[in-house]
């Protein structure tokens, strides 16, 4: 059902997607699934697997990273907004955190800067 909520921005596809207490092993199996199922896209998944603990993935696809995006440094911005850190590959990466208040506010950040990285 989440490739239903899909938002599209020009020629890419966004999904950005709070997934209650997956753990992180199962949010980056669905962050990349989902990433290669729209093809041209990038897709923002976030989890609280226990409390005071928040987990972050970041898939983006070639011609994402061609637009200067990369998951690795993106995924680190938007987990400092949730007390934590992270990073990884410019096409996979994941990030930790642990101020689970404030993910809402990171997801709403990841999306605006998604939607001004990919016009």
């Amino acid at each position: 059902q989440l490739l239903a909520q899909a938002e599209s921005i020009g020629s890419f596809k966004i999904i950005i997607a709070e997934l209650g207490d997956v753990d992180t092993e199962a949010l980056k199996t669905a962050a990349e699934r989902l990433q290669q199922k729209l093809g041209n896209s990038a897709v923002v998944l976030a989890s609280i697997p226990e409390p005071d603990k928040v987990s972050l993935v970041a898939a983006f696809s070639p011609e994402v990273n061609k637009k200067g995006l990369q998951a690795g440094k993106f995924i680190g911005g938007i987990a400092q907004i949730c007390g934590g850190k992270g990073g990884g590959r410019p096409n996979l990466a994941q990030a930790g955190g642990r101020d689970a208040t404030k993910l809402k506010a990171a997801l709403e950040t990841a999306r605006n800067q998604l939607l001004e990285g990919l016009q």
